[in-house]
């Protein structure tokens, strides 16, 4: 490694060592860029170069960089398919991830920050379809095969998403409304394609959730004619089970 890569980790190294401890003490929603560049002695511009936007400030550390359709593409052609999403699963678990403290950082980070667990989730959707591109190249079968769809998800951690439809009248506004306690992030999408969890998110999310004095609000103004929306509720990881109450207005 040379001295400008040796530069570049180290700096990566500084701005996450002072980033995970500002998070957990004052909050992921409540700390900004600005915040993170002073506490690290460095430029704003310097610090977007290295993360363009927060999330990635916890989402970066956890490595998900397709690895698992990565793995399952280096496989022998011979291979039973079965052995060779083992071996995918594997990759993915023994990636090089930093140390365990930082790890327990992240993880603290994502439970109180319902905005970044659904970031959280859809790079997991992201992780699955190339999966299942790479399953499909691997038979020889189209992209939508079904047989290749189930397979991969099957092969990956479920998503944790209850999705809702919910009536967005013309011209008019779509309100949605949780307690912060119950470790929920919510997003509304168009029905552009057939579900939520095959949307792609910069094209057909529409709206997300943030939180204000203990609620998790989402607002969304609709300009053109009435339409159905899906609703999209991100558990968290330490909600076992899907018990939240939501409230849904539209006018």
């Amino acid at each position: 490694m040379g001295l400008r890569e040796r530069h570049a980790a180290q700096t990566r190294e500084l701005i996450l060592d002072t980033a995970l401890p500002l998070f957990l003490e004052k909050g992921y929603d409540a700390t900004t860029m600005e915040e993170i560049a002073e506490a690290a002695q460095i430029g704003t511009s310097t610090l977007y170069r290295y993360f363009p936007n927060k999330d990635l400030l916890v989402l970066e550390p956890l490595s998900l960089r397709g690895q698992m359709a990565d793995e399952l593409r280096s496989r022998p052609t011979g291979e039973p398919l079965d052995l060779a999403l083992g071996h995918s699963i594997r990759a993915l678990l023994v990636a090089p991830r930093g140390n365990a403290a930082r790890l327990r950082q992240v993880q603290a980070v994502i439970d109180d920050a319902p905005g970044v667990q659904a970031r959280l989730s859809e790079e997991f959707v992201k992780e699955r379809t190339l999966l299942e591109r790479a399953v499909a190249d691997r038979l020889g079968r189209p992209a939508d095969d079904v047989f290749c769809l189930v397979t991969a998800r099957l092969a990956t951690v479920e998503d944790p998403r209850d999705v809702y439809r919910v009536f967005a009248p013309g011209h008019g506004t779509v309100t949605v409304k949780v307690p912060a306690a119950a470790g929920v992030a919510l997003s509304l999408w168009t029905p552009a394609t057939q579900t939520v969890m095959e949307a792609t998110p910069s094209r057909d999310r529409v709206a997300h959730g943030s939180t204000s004095k203990g609620t998790v609000t989402l607002a969304y103004k609709n300009t053109g004619r009435a339409r159905t929306l899906y609703l999209a509720v991100t558990l968290a990881t330490r909600v076992p089970d899907s018990t939240y109450t939501i409230a849904v207005s539209a006018r």
